[in-house]
């Protein structure tokens, strides 16, 4: 118990768990959550599960990215500004995280949104012309490409972070 305490006053458990954190949700939600809920619920069941989950996971992400730069073990956000090899991703992860909660996140489910009420509509007396559809199409599919590809590179900058970060806790052999 008494090496324990010591270990209370220092940023390095709430950065490692914070960082553990970040990690965790950006493989959950990328690799099990939205495959599962896509594979089991219909498309509008899917579709408004998404717009309430995804502002939180992006909210989420930004968040324990920041707190993770907070925790940046010994002196907070002193330390990581004289560590650029760490900084970096962990700017990166806040810069995509915060694109993706304000404007791709958004876009995506309202294009989605749009994109599936005029495929709805096909077909009945007010059926819109095939261009409103493809337009539709199209923007759904460039912001949802957007966002995915704004997810891997946090994806990828979070795992950059970790080699960064153990590179540190690491022995010089």
């Amino acid at each position: 118990m008494e090496s324990i305490l010591p270990t209370v006053g220092n940023l390095l458990p709430y950065h490692i768990l914070l960082y553990g954190a970040l990690l965790g949700t950006e493989l959950f939600q990328t690799f099990v959550n939205t495959k599962l809920c896509f594979q089991a619920l219909p498309m509008r069941e899917f579709l408004m599960l998404q717009k309430r989950l995804f502002p939180v996971y992006f909210k989420c992400q930004v968040g324990l990215a920041a707190l993770t730069a907070a925790t940046h073990p010994p002196y907070s956000v002193v330390s990581l500004a004289k560590d650029p090899w760490s900084a970096v991703p962990l700017v990166v992860v806040v810069v995509t995280g915060s694109l993706n909660w304000s404007v791709f996140g958004p876009r995506t489910t309202t294009a989605s949104l749009v994109r599936r009420a005029l495929s709805e509509s096909q077909g009945t007396p007010a059926d819109p012309d095939k261009g409103k559809v493809y337009r539709a199409n199209r923007n759904f599919a460039r912001n949802h490409a957007m966002s995915i590809h704004l997810n891997a590179i946090t994806l990828v900058a979070t795992i950059c972070y970790g080699f960064s970060l153990s590179s540190r806790l690491l022995p010089r052999l």
